[in-house]
């Protein structure tokens, strides 16, 4: 009886040689800063690992600013948040530009995160080419980065296993203590004050009493309260939007102070021809109290024009007295 011998076919995958694939040129700026501080990293010269078997390696970034915080995904990456920046697929489709990687430490002083698209977004948040990888809206303007050196690796691992690594490259950041900031100021510009009311900070009776504090009329206030009526429905004003509220505001100032001068200077009387300037009447007689009655009470108004009444009519007596002489000398002569 003859025997039938099966062979027995081992299927063996093929296993990469991380060590094997290559370094790209990895480098950070700044390599130190207070909490806050921007961070841009380029990774250049991705080496080609479309031809590698499978499992297929990847390229990776370990980010360690998150791990005192406890925020990471407990995954693969030991405690740090692990990113891909290169693939396999990229290398397929020919994907090996240049990458540049921004983000921005924690600290108790960044803007608040910011919605867009329905995402909240923030300085922290990982982005590369353009596209965020990971979001950190949650404490990055929570929390304060921890003083110390922090390691920034690269390191090649299979998408199968990422317990499989081969560390290519190691940058270091240090953070340093975050300058004290002052406290915050007291609001005291108009453009503060103008900005508040806008955004419906303060109410309107706030409004005019800080603005009065800061020696605004009503004029001024009337015009301001215009101007921003405009720019209700468009949220709130864009540098351009200030500057136009500040070119109208500083226009109501010109116009008030302009008719605050016409209302307290009187257009002066023509100045007496000599040659034919008649004698006093008593019409002329009767006129002059209504005069003086309005000198005195212009000068009741405005002390500061008291002296200048008082010397137009000076003046103008004069001229009235040189004039009738002229013609009193002119009839002897004839």
């Amino acid at each position: 009886m003859g025997l039938l011998f099966i062979p027995v076919i081992s299927v063996a995958w093929a296993t990469t040689d991380l060590s094997t694939l290559g370094s790209p040129d990895v480098t950070i700026t700044p390599n130190s800063g207070p909490p806050g501080t921007k961070i841009t990293i380029t990774v250049t010269n991705l080496p080609d690992i479309s031809k590698e078997q499978y499992p297929y390696p990847e390229l990776y970034i370990y980010l360690p600013f998150s791990q005192p915080f406890g925020v990471t995904v407990a995954s693969h990456c030991g405690g740090q948040d692990c990113l891909p920046v290169y693939t396999h697929d990229d290398a397929l489709s020919h994907n090996a530009a240049d990458r540049t990687i921004t983000f921005s430490l924690f600290s108790s002083t960044n803007p608040k995160p910011v919605y867009l698209n329905g995402l909240e977004n923030s300085v922290c948040d990982v982005i590369m080419n353009g596209k965020t990888l990971e979001r950190f809206s949650t404490v990055c303007n929570t929390k304060d980065e921890p003083t110390g050196t922090y390691k920034i690796k690269f390191a090649w691992t299979l998408e199968t296993d990422f317990s499989q690594t081969y560390t290519e490259k190691v940058l270091q950041f240090t953070v340093t203590p975050g300058s004290r900031q002052p406290e915050p100021q007291a609001v005291n510009t108009a453009n503060d004050i103008i900005k508040q009311y806008q955004n419906g900070e303060i109410t309107e009776a706030q409004f005019e009493s800080k603005l009065r504090a800061l020696g605004w009329n009503d004029e001024q206030i009337r015009q301001a309260k215009a101007v921003i009526g405009k720019l209700h429905q468009s949220g709130s004003p864009a540098p351009e939007q200030m500057q136009q509220i500040q070119q109208g505001v500083q226009k109501a100032a010109e116009q008030a102070n302009l008719q605050a001068t016409e209302k307290t200077i009187e257009p002066a009387a023509p100045g007496p021809n000599v040659e034919t300037i008649p004698s006093p009447s008593s019409h002329e007689k009767s006129e002059k109290p209504t005069v003086q009655a309005d000198t005195v009470n212009t000068s009741q108004n405005n002390p500061s024009w008291s002296v200048i009444t008082i010397g137009a009519t000076v003046g103008a007596a004069a001229a009235i007295a040189g004039g009738i002489f002229a013609v009193r000398k002119r009839k002897v002569r004839n």
